[in-house]
């Protein structure tokens, strides 16, 4: 039927019947009122869908979040600042930052990762 929406498990059964039919996809589309690019194209897609391998998190796994104060002062003019590594990140922060932003920058790096 066009304009049909069949969901993924749909199209998989409907693969399965085609390949038990023991028709070329050409005469099994034919016979039964299906798309046959359609057909290829989802059979393809599910293809890829199951050998794609697990997402993995962007960040490592920990069990809580260990949160630092952090006092604003002001740095001499030569003065270079300081690097933060967390959940995979490195954030360098000049002399002279703004402690409100960098401890918003931290919650959300913590609430990417973590």
């Amino acid at each position: 039927m066009p304009g049909m929406k069949r969901t993924n498990e749909e199209w998989r059964a409907l693969l399965g019947k085609q390949r038990a039919s023991g028709q070329t996809q050409e005469a099994w589309c034919a016979a039964n009122g299906v798309n046959l690019y359609t057909l290829r194209n989802r059979a393809s897609r599910l293809k890829r869908m199951e050998s794609a391998p697990e997402p993995q998190p962007m960040c490592p796994e920990t069990s809580s979040v260990d949160w630092v104060a952090v006092t604003p002062r002001r740095f001499p003019e030569k003065a270079a600042g300081i690097s933060i590594e967390r959940g995979g990140f490195v954030i360098t922060v000049e002399a002279g930052f703004d402690a409100e932003q960098l401890a918003d920058v931290l919650r959300t790096v913590s609430r990417v990762c973590c």
